[in-house]
């Protein structure tokens, strides 16, 4: 994988991809807590330099759990809501489907959320988003 920046956290493995493009890959058996959540969303910004931006998350093959904090941050942080246009969730099994429609559900993000069992579907739908402020 090509990418412009990566770091690896204790949760996830995250990428800028290109400007404008991040990648959030969850780790398998992890829990995520608010702290955690926090410190994505800090590099994430920092990865964009505060600029508009559309992430991927990638939650195939994974049974952890994010505890309702860490939801409700990711979903309602000002600080990147105000610059996420969308988020792309993948996913491949009934515990992470559950967990994603929980989100959109229950946390309500203000940003576009679909939730696509296809990668491929779900990189080309952030890649169309993105091209509105990245010509």
């Amino acid at each position: 994988m090509v990418y412009k920046k990566y770091i690896e956290l204790s949760t996830s493995h995250l990428y800028l991809i290109e400007e404008g493009f991040t990648l959030l890959i969850a780790k398998d058996k992890v829990d995520l807590e608010l702290e955690d959540a926090i410190e994505i969303d800090d590099i994430s910004y920092d990865f964009v330099e505060g600029k508009p931006f559309v992430t991927l998350v990638d939650v195939r093959n994974i049974r952890s759990n994010m505890s309702h904090e860490a939801r409700e941050h990711f979903a309602t942080n000002k600080k990147i809501t105000d610059i996420r246009k969308a988020q792309a969730i993948v996913v491949n099994n009934l515990h992470t489907k559950l967990l994603a429609n929980f989100y959109m559900k229950f946390h309500k993000p203000t940003n576009p959320v679909k939730i696509f069992s296809d990668y491929d579907k779900a990189e080309k739908w952030v890649r169309a988003i993105r091209s509105e402020w990245y010509k």
